[in-house]
C-alpha cells in the first residue's frame, strides 16, 4: 500500500514538473525527432525516454518555443506523428501508437526493446555492444547512448551489455508482450574500487557448454601475464606455471601423459593439436605448419630442429631447445593478453558451431570500442613487456577504431643473454554500423606479429652454434552481420579471413672429419659416391610460408513448437590451406651430424635431401552444422537444451558429430547437467605429406686420400610414404556437471570421461635388404678395380604416419568460492581435480640393446609390444583474496599442491616378442625366457619404465599484491614460489629432480589515460 502511494506521488510530481517547468526551445527545419527529444531532455532536465530507431525516422518542421511548458512543447512536437507520450515511473516515455485495436496475437510477434547505456556520471557511452545471447542478435548504442533491438513476444532473453574497460552487465528479460523501454544501464569502470570484482575463473551454464570456464576482463587486468598461457593458469587441475616465454607453450585439456622433453611426445602433441584456438570467430589453425625435419627418420618426437644440450653459463644444466610447434597446437606465446576482453575455455563438449577439434576449444573475444588509452608495462626477472591500446570514434559515420601494440623481450639467463625470445604484436579493429536501423555491422581486423627466437653464438665458446626460430604472421578478417528480423531468420553473418606467415628455422653444425662421403641421388639403386672436404659448416634451414583462407556463414533463426521457443543456428565453414615455403633447404653435400654416412657403417644413414613445401597439395576442409537452443518447462522448472550436429569433410573422409549439452534447474540454487559429444580433427599438411625417406648405405669405400684413385658405391633406398588412408582423429566425451549457489557460496563440479581414438603417430617399419659386397683393387693413377664378391644383409628403416594412438581419460573437477568475510574483507576460492589417462599406441616399439656380443645369432634389436601407460595427475589450490575497495587494494595468496603425478607402464611393455640378430635375421619369441643367452638382455626392468614418478605430494606458494590510485594508476607485484620451497626426489636412475622451480618475481604498472 505504501509503495503504491509513493508511486502515485512520484507520478504526480513528474506531471507537475512537466506542466509547470517552462523553457525556451528552438527546432530547426529537418531536425529529426530523436535529436529534438535528446536536446529537450538535456535542456529541461526532464528524463525523456524513447526508441531512437523509430524516432529518427521522423523529421520536424521549424518551431520556436518561448517559455513554454515541457509538456506543451512535446505535445506540439508530436502532433501529426504516430507518437504519443505517457508517464512511466520517473520518466516521460515517448512511444509509437497504432490505430488498430490490440488483441492477443495467435502467433508471437516481435516487440522492440530499447534503452540507454551511461557511465556512473550519467554520460552516454556510444558504441557499446548490446547482444541477445540466445539469438546472437546484436546492436550498438548511438552517439547519445541509445540502443534498439527486436525480441519475440513471450520469450525469455538474456541481454549482455559490454563496453571496453567496463564491467559487463547482464539483464534477464522475461515475457516480453509489448514494446519495452528499459531503465538506463549504468556501466561501472573496471577498478579495484568496485565492491564486486572477479579475480578467479568461474563456471557457468549460460555459456556455450556445460564445461565452459569464463575468464573476463576484470580477471585479465588483475593477472600478471606475458601470454595467453599465463591466463590459462585458472583452469582447474592445471599446475600453475610462472610467466615465461622460454619454451613453446601448448595446452593439454583433460589429459595427462608421461613427461617428455619439452612436451614433444606424440600423445601430448595430439591433445594440443586437438584444442581449437578461436579468436574473434576465426580458428587459428596450425594445420599448415611443416617446420620439421623429415619425420620419417626418427618419428614425431625426433623430427624437430633443436639446439645442443648445453649452451651459455648454465652449461650442462640446460637441455636441447626447439621453438617449433609442428604436430601440436598454436604456440600460445604468440597471443598477447593485453587486448583480450573475454576467454571461454571449453574443456568438454563444444558447440556444434566449432569444428576441426577433438579436445576442447579456447574462445577469445577482443572488442572494438571507444576506450581510454591503456598503457601497461611489466618487469620480470627474465622478461620485460610494454603494451598500449586505445579506442576512439573516427566520426559518427566512420565508426569506431581500436588499435593496440605490444612488445616483449625475454631471456633464459639475463647474465649472458644468449637465448632470447622477442615478440612484437600490433592490431587494428574497426567497427561500424550501416543502414537506417543499424542492421548491418561490419568488423574488420588486421593483425601483425613477429617473433625472434633463438640462441646466439657464445663468444666464449668456439664450438657453439647459432640456432634460430624466427617467424612473422599477418592476417586480415572481415565479419559482416546483418539483422534480418523476419519471423524466422533473425541474423545472418559472414566471416572471412586470410592469413599468411613466414617461419624460418636454422641451425649450424661445425663438422671436423677427415673427409665426407655422400650422394645427391634421389632414386633407389646403387650410385657412385662423391668425396669432399670433411671440415665445413653444415647448415639446416627449414623455410615455411603457411597460407590459410577461411570462410564461415552463420544464420540465426527463431521458431516455436507449441509453447517452446527455439533458437536455431545453422551454417557452414570452408578452409583452404597451403604452405608456400622453400621447405627443407638442405645440402646433401654438407650433411649435419647423425645424417652423414659412416664409412664403415653396416646399417646406413638416414640422409636428407631438399624437399620443396610449395609442391605439397593444398588442404581443403568443409563443414556444415545446425544447433538448436531451447528450454522447456519440466515439472515447474526449466530444462535447458543445446543440441546440434556437424558434418565435416576432412582429407576426403566424411564425419558426423552429434553434440548435446543439457542442464536442469532442479531448484533456485541447484543445476544439474549432462553432455555428450563427438568431435573430429583433420590431419595437418606435415602428416599428410612428410616427404620421401632416404637411406644411404655405403657398399664400398675405397678412399686413399686421392679422389682420382678412390672409388665408392652407395645404395640409395628411397621410400615414399602414402598417407592417403590417414583419417581424422576423434574424441567422444561424456560429462556430468552440477552447480550449487546459495548465500554467496558457489560450488561447481564436473565428472567426465573421454575416449580418444585414431590419434596420429608414427609407425617404425623395418626392411632387410640383400645387397652386394664389393672389393676394390688399387691402381696407381687410376680408379680402383671394383669386383663384387658376394652379398650382405642391411637394414633400412623409416617412420610413417598412421592412426595409432588411443587414450581413455576420466576425471573430476571441483571449484568452490565463498562470499567475502566482511570483518577481514577476504573471500576464498578452492580449485581441485584429478585425472587418469590410460593410453597406448598400436605400433610395436623397436629398441636396440647391444650387449657387446658379436655372434651372428645374438640379438641386438628387440621388438616390444605397444607401450601401455596409465598416468595419474591431481592438483589443488586454495586462494585467499583480500580486497579493500576503500583503498583500492587487493592481496591474493595461493597455496598449491600437486597431490599426485605418476605414470605406470605395463610390465609386459618391457618384454620383447621378436628381435633382429646381429646378422639381421628376424626371430619371433614364442615364450620369453630371461635366462636365454641369445636375447635375455633385451628385457627392460620395471624400474626403467617408471623412473620419473614423483613419490609424494609437493606444495608451492604464490603471492600477488595490487594497488590502484584514482582509477588511473595501478601497481602490482607478484612472486611465484614466494617461500623458495624446493623439495626434491631421486628417481630410480639416480637423478635429482626438483618439481618446483626457483622463485620468479614480477612488477607491473598500468595507466589509463
Amino acid at each position: 500500500m505504501a509503495k503504491a502511494v509513493i508511486n502515485i506521488l512520484l507520478l504526480s510530481l513528474l506531471a507537475i514538473a512537466c506542466h509547470a517547468q517552462t523553457t525556451d526551445f528552438t527546432i530547426s527545419k529537418g531536425t529529426r525527432l530523436d535529436q529534438a527529444l535528446a536536446a529537450l531532455s538535456a535542456r529541461s532536465g526532464v528524463h525523456i525516454t524513447f526508441n531512437p530507431e523509430e524516432a529518427r525516422q521522423v523529421k520536424l518542421a521549424a518551431q520556436d518555443y518561448q517559455q513554454q511548458p515541457v509538456r506543451h512543447i512535446i505535445s506540439s512536437m508530436l502532433q501529426g506523428t504516430d507518437f504519443s507520450y505517457r508517464l512511466q515511473g520517473s520518466r516521460l516515455v515517448i512511444y509509437k501508437h497504432t490505430s488498430a485495436t490490440k488483441t492477443t496475437p495467435a502467433v508471437p510477434t516481435n516487440h522492440s526493446v530499447s534503452g540507454r547505456v551511461v557511465n556512473e556520471e550519467g554520460i552516454a557511452l556510444p558504441a557499446a555492444t548490446i547482444r541477445i545471447t540466445e539469438l546472437n542478435q546484436f546492436s550498438a548504442t548511438d552517439a547519445q547512448g541509445y540502443f534498439h533491438l527486436q525480441a519475440s513476444a513471450f520469450g525469455n532473453f538474456t541481454l549482455e551489455i559490454s563496453y571496453v574497460g567496463y564491467q559487463q552487465q547482464t539483464l534477464k528479460l522475461s515475457t516480453i508482450q509489448a514494446d519495452t523501454i528499459l531503465a538506463n544501464t549504468v556501466m561501472k569502470e573496471v577498478s579495484l574500487r568496485l565492491k564486486d570484482i572477479a579475480v578467479t575463473a568461474s563456471r557457468t551454464f549460460e555459456a556455450s557448454s556445460n564445461s565452459s570456464l569464463i575468464i573476463n576482463r576484470e580477471m585479465i587486468e588483475q593477472t600478471t601475464a606475458l601470454s595467453l598461457n599465463d591466463l590459462l593458469n585458472h583452469i582447474p587441475n592445471k599446475q600453475i606455471t610462472p610467466p615465461s616465454l622460454q619454451n613453446v607453450q601448448n595446452i593439454n585439456l583433460r589429459a595427462n601423459f608421461f613427461s617428455t622433453q619439452k612436451n614433444k611426445g606424440a600423445f601430448e602433441l595430439n591433445n594440443a593439436f586437438g584444442v581449437a584456438i578461436v579468436m574473434d570467430g576465426n580458428t587459428l589453425s596450425n594445420n599448415m605448419n611443416m617446420q620439421t625435419f623429415n619425420p620419417g627418420h626418427r618419428g614425431i618426437a625426433g623430427s624437430f630442429l633443436s639446439s645442443p644440450n648445453t649452451y651459455g653459463l648454465r652449461g650442462t644444466g640446460t637441455s636441447a631447445y626447439t621453438g617449433d610447434y609442428t604436430f601440436g597446437g598454436t604456440d600460445l606465446r604468440q597471443i598477447t593478453p593485453d587486448n583480450i576482453e573475454r576467454i571461454e575455455v571449453v574443456s568438454g563438449v563444444a558447440s556444434a558451431k566449432y569444428g576441426d577439434l577433438t579436445d576442447g576449444a579456447i574462445i577469445i573475444e577482443r572488442q572494438a570500442g571507444i576506450s581510454k588509452g591503456y598503457f601497461r608495462t611489466q618487469l620480470r626477472d627474465n622478461a620485460t613487456s610494454t603494451s598500449f591500446s586505445k579506442g576512439f570514434r573516427l566520426s559518427e559515420k566512420a565508426g569506431v577504431m581500436n588499435a593496440g601494440f605490444s612488445y616483449v623481450n625475454s631471456y633464459a639467463d639475463s647474465r649472458d643473454k644468449l637465448k632470447a625470445y622477442r615478440r612484437i604484436n600490433g592490431n587494428v579493429i574497426w567497427t561500424n554500423y550501416f543502414g537506417k536501423e543499424h542492421r548491418l555491422k561490419i568488423t574488420t581486423i588486421a593483425d601483425y606479429g613477429r617473433n625472434l627466437d633463438g640462441i646466439k653464438r657464445d663468444p666464449d665458446d668456439p664450438t657453439s652454434t647459432i640456432v634460430r626460430f624466427d617467424s612473422w604472421n599477418f592476417s586480415i578478417s572481415n565479419k559482416a552481420a546483418y539483422r534480418v528480423n523476419s519471423r524466422f531468420v533473425k541474423n545472418v553473418s559472414l566471416n572471412v579471413r586470410y592469413s599468411e606467415g613466414h617461419q624460418y628455422s636454422y641451425r649450424e653444425w661445425q663438422m671436423n672429419e677427415p673427409y665426407v662421403l655422400y650422394t645427391d641421388a634421389t632414386t633407389t639403386g646403387i650410385h657412385q659416391g662423391i668425396y669432399d672436404r670433411g671440415i665445413y659448416t653444415a647448415e639446416s634451414i627449414i623455410d615455411g610460408r603457411p597460407v590459410n583462407m577461411t570462410a564461415s556463414l552463420d544464420i540465426s533463426n527463431e521458431y516455436r513448437t507449441g509453447r517452446i521457443l527455439h533458437f536455431l543456428t545453422m551454417g557452414g565453414n570452408y578452409s583452404y590451406g597451403k604452405n608456400k615455403g622453400l621447405g627443407q633447404a638442405i645440402d646433401p653435400g654438407r650433411p649435419r651430424s647423425t645424417t652423414d654416412i659412416s664409412p664403415n657403417g653396416t646399417r646406413g644413414a638416414r640422409s636428407e635431401r631438399y624437399y620443396d613445401f610449395s609442391r605439397v597439395i593444398a588442404q581443403q576442409d568443409l563443414g556444415i552444422y545446425a544447433e538448436d537452443v531451447f528450454k522447456a518447462n519440466v515439472r515447474g522448472r526449466y530444462l535447458h537444451v543445446r543440441a546440434g550436429a556437424r558434418l565435416d569433410v576432412q582429407n576426403g573422409y566424411v564425419t558426423g558429430s552429434p553434440r548435446i549439452n543439457i542442464n536442469y534447474e532442479a531448484s533456485n540454487k541447484l543445476r544439474l547437467g549432462v553432455a555428450y559429444g563427438l568431435a573430429y580433427k583433420s590431419p595437418g599438411l606435415a602428416m599428410r605429406y612428410p616427404g620421401p625417406i632416404f637411406t644411404d648405405i655405403p657398399l664400398l669405400n675405397a678412399y686413399n686420400g686421392n679422389v682420382a684413385e678412390s672409388e665408392s658405391r652407395i645404395f640409395v633406398h628411397r621410400y615414399d610414404p602414402s598417407n592417403v588412408g590417414l583419417r581424422s582423429s576423434s574424441t567422444q566425451t561424456l560429462e556430468l556437471s552440477a552447480q550449487y549457489k546459495h548465500a554467496g557460496f558457489s560450488l561447481s563440479s564436473n565428472v567426465y570421461s573421454k575416449w580418444s581414438r585414431n590419434g596420429i603417430g608414427t609407425l617404425e617399419v623395418q626392411e632387410v635388404l640383400e645387397l652386394p659386397v664389393y672389393t676394390a683393387q688399387y691402381r696407381p693413377g687410376l680408379k680402383p678395380l671394383v669386383t663384387q664378391t658376394g652379398t650382405r644383409r642391411y637394414l633400412a628403416n623409416g617412420n610413417i604416419f598412421r592412426n595409432l594412438l588411443n587414450t581413455n581419460s576420466q576425471g573430476v573437477e571441483l571449484m568452490v568460492s565463498t562470499p567475502k568475510v566482511k570483518s577481514i574483507e577476504t573471500s576464498f576460492n578452492l580449485s581441485a581435480g584429478i585425472n587418469r589417462s590410460a593410453y597406448h599406441s598400436s605400433a610395436p616399439v623397436w629398441m636396440t640393446r647391444e650387449s657387446g656380443v658379436t655372434a651372428p645369432a645374438h640379438a641386438y634389436m628387440g621388438r616390444y609390444p605397444s607401450s601401455r601407460y596409465t598416468s595419474y595427475f591431481s592438483n589443488g589450490r586454495i586462494s585467499s583474496i583480500t580486497h579493500i575497495p576503500k583503498i583500492s587494494l587487493m592481496l591474493q595468496f595461493t597455496a598449491e599442491c600437486n597431490f599426485l603425478n605418476k605414470t605406470l607402464k605395463a610390465a609386459e611393455s618391457g618384454i620383447p616378442d621378436a628381435y633382429f640378430t646381429n646378422d639381421l635375421q628376424f626371430v619371433s619369441i614364442k615364450g620369453f625366457d630371461q635366462t636365454n643367452p641369445a636375447y635375455g638382455h633385451l628385457l627392460r626392468p620395471e624400474s626403467e619404465l617408471n623412473q620419473e614418478n614423483i613419490p609424494r605430494a609437493v606444495m608451492n606458494y604464490h603471492l600477488s599484491i595490487g594497488k590502484e590510485i584514482k582509477k588511473r594508476f595501478r601497481f602490482s607485484f607478484n612472486v611465484y614460489n614466494v617461500f623458495n620451497y624446493q623439495p626434491y626426489y631421486i628417481n630410480s636412475g639416480g637423478t635429482y629432480n626438483f618439481p618446483n622451480s626457483a622463485p620468479t618475481f614480477g612488477a607491473e604498472m598500468s595507466i589509463k589515460i
